[in-house]
């Protein structure tokens, strides 16, 4: 609903919509100018952080900004006044779920106001007309709350079967090490036990996750280059159907690095613990779709970012050489000694499944 609609046009009077929905951004605050006489401006700030045309002018010594997050707090309430000849706006007030408001009115109010329907809270943006001062005004909210949030047809930024092919990503952390050389006549022992604590997780990143308050449920399906456990030891990426209800998940879990290795006379004797672990970063454009409570849909397209870390099982490996070696770190001295395909006896099953957290 517009205020201010009665009153002879002009060519200066132009006619406002002032949006980005189509693109799925919100509107996350007003900024208004005026004086006792008029309303002379008004400016939207978007979710995405760009800010809207200048609606008006920045006129008159009155001026108001109102600033809120969209994904925890709503509009509860718009009201609008003409001015008493219905020529122009007159007054404007927006009041939030969490208690603030902004508002703006001039001296010679019409007694009637009018207080849009503003629907699910999330406003959406504005539309009337103006030229140095705003002649007419009104509100666009979402109708209805969100139901449920789908994202699908991923276009990402590297080919995922070039990806998962070049196995990018895949690394080993050193978790524990020692080593000695043996000067004695008889044989010591190197040992260590050690427990590390670390976080196998995913995160998928979009504006339309905040965007649209909170309560609706998620599915997030599409084809990817997931990061799993190659074997119960070793990780590796492999392309499959990757289907999510969270934006983002963490589990925790404890490795234990255990070793206890003979180091013989005149020789230098080394071990390590390390663990397999593959990382994921990569930015793709996906569908939204968006299911409203009242069963209305819409569709934009929207960047994203997804992340996902994956870590195998604890692993050891020992060397052993004649002479004083001790000036070498023990993972290059340990990594040196061991053959480029080393078949791990402990490894005993070939498994791969994709994108998946080990159980808790």
């Amino acid at each position: 609903m517009a205020v201010g609609d009665k009153h002879d046009a002009s060519q200066y009077d132009v006619e406002i919509c002032e949006t980005q929905w189509t693109y799925g951004t919100v509107v996350r605050g007003v900024e208004v100018w005026g004086s006792k006489d008029r309303i002379s401006g008004i400016s939207l700030t978007y979710s995405n952080q760009d800010h809207s045309h200048l609606i008006g002018a920045r006129a008159g010594d009155y001026h108001q900004k109102l600033d809120w997050d969209p994904f925890t707090v709503q509009v509860s309430r718009t009201v609008l006044w003409s001015d008493r000849d219905a020529t122009q706006l007159g007054g404007l007030r927006i009041e939030l779920s969490n208690g603030e408001s902004l508002e703006m009115k001039i001296d010679k109010l019409s007694g009637k106001t009018f207080s849009p329907d503003v629907g699910s809270g999330i406003m959406l943006g504005g539309w009337g007309r103006a030229d140095d001062h705003i002649t007419a005004w009104g509100w666009m909210f979402l109708e209805d709350k969100v139901d449920k949030i789908q994202i699908g047809d991923f276009r990402w930024d590297q080919d995922q079967e070039e990806f998962a092919k070049s196995q990018a990503g895949i690394k080993r952390a050193v978790k524990a090490s020692q080593g000695q050389y043996n000067s004695a006549s008889n044989a010591t022992t190197i040992a260590f036990d050690i427990t590390d604590t670390v976080a196998n997780s995913y995160s998928y990143s979009q504006s339309v996750h905040y965007n649209f308050g909170m309560g609706y449920s998620l599915e997030i399906s599409g084809q990817v280059a997931g990061v799993g456990p190659k074997s119960s030891f070793s990780v590796s990426f492999e392309v499959g159907q990757d289907f999510r209800k969270e934006w983002t998940e963490t589990q925790s879990t404890t490795l234990t690095f255990k070793v206890s290795q003979p180091a013989l006379p005149g020789k230098t004797t080394m071990c390590i613990g390390y663990v397999e672990y593959g990382e994921f970063d990569m930015g793709y454009d996906a569908n939204v779709h968006i299911t409203l409570k009242n069963g209305k849909t819409f569709d934009f397209r929207e960047r994203g970012e997804r992340k996902q870390t994956m870590f195998g099982q604890a692993q050891t490996a020992c060397a052993d050489e004649d002479g004083d070696h001790t000036g070498e770190s023990a993972e290059d001295f340990v990594n040196r000694h061991r053959p480029a395909t080393t078949k791990r006896e402990s490894r005993k099953r070939e498994s791969r499944f994709i994108s998946r957290l080990p159980a808790a």
